[in-house]
């Protein structure tokens, strides 16, 4: 033997090592060919996938764009869209004014 470690022997005969050579490219092309088959599919689930989100979030916009006016998103009469204001009266308790008049009568 020469040195080399072969599990199934090494064939000298010429017609062997050819049909090993046609083997061995049929199965490397099978390979590639299969892994451009998974390659496609994986691709072609994530673009579905891309399709779907992009068709749920411009669903989801449509939808925020499309709310009445009851919601402060309309064009009507009032504040711009996306403002909203809460309307009510007030009074104003000043606690230092109303303490003042007091402080002064308890020094007397």
């Amino acid at each position: 033997m020469d040195g080399r470690y072969l599990p199934f022997g090494n064939s000298r005969n010429p017609l062997a090592q050819a049909l090993s050579l046609v083997v061995l490219a049929v199965v490397l092309v099978g390979a590639v060919i299969m892994g451009a088959f998974v390659l496609m599919a994986v691709l072609g689930f994530a673009v579905i996938a891309l399709l779907g989100f992009s068709l749920r979030n411009w669903w989801l916009r449509r939808q925020a764009r499309g709310r009445g006016p009851n919601d402060g998103g309309g064009s009507g009469p009032g504040p711009g869209k996306g403002i909203r204001y809460i309307e009510g009266e007030y009074e104003v308790i000043d606690r230092d004014a109303d303490a003042e008049p007091r402080r002064s009568n308890e020094r007397r």
